[in-house]
Formats: structure tokens, C-alpha cells, sequence
């Protein structure tokens, strides 16, 4: 894993209100050093829970919302507990 730098996240932030899902892939491509995986495969290579995965994929806003404000403060993929 990568941790995400500066202009990743400026980036992130910038074009996350435009198209959410195309903002988090493009960061998470990064953080995972999976450039050539698309949305549905990131999700799974980060590790995340069965129901945070349901939640990404079904591009709810809250869990979306939570991944920005995850790779915004921590700029990695932080294990879930």
C-alpha cells in the first residue's frame, strides 16, 4: 500500500463532488498500487468488510462519504477491526 500524497488528496477532494465514484477509484488506485483495477475491483482489494463492500458497491453516500473523509485524514487503507 501507498500512502496517498498531498495533491492526491487535493485531487480527491477536487473532484469528488463531480463524480464521487471516479474520484475514490482514482485514489484508491493509488493507495492500493492498483492502477489497472476499475471501482468493483479496488473495493475488494482493500480489504474491507462484506458490508462496507455491499454499501461501496451499491455507491451508497454515507459509506462514500466515509471513504473520502478515510483517505482525506489517514491517506492509506487503515485495516478494519
Amino acid at each position: 500500500m501507498t500512502e496517498l500524497k498531498k495533491r492526491d488528496v487535493e485531487r480527491l477532494m477536487a473532484e469528488y463532488d463531480q463524480d464521487p465514484v471516479r474520484a475514490l477509484t482514482t485514489a484508491l488506485q493509488v493507495a492500493l498500487d492498483q492502477p489497472e483495477l476499475e471501482w468493483t475491483g479496488l473495493v475488494k482489494a482493500a480489504g474491507f468488510s462484506c458490508a462496507r463492500r455491499i454499501r461501496l458497491q451499491a455507491q451508497e453516500t454515507a459509506a462514500l462519504d466515509e471513504l473520502l473523509v478515510q483517505l482525506n485524514e489517514a491517506r492509506v487503507i487503515l485495516p478494519e477491526r
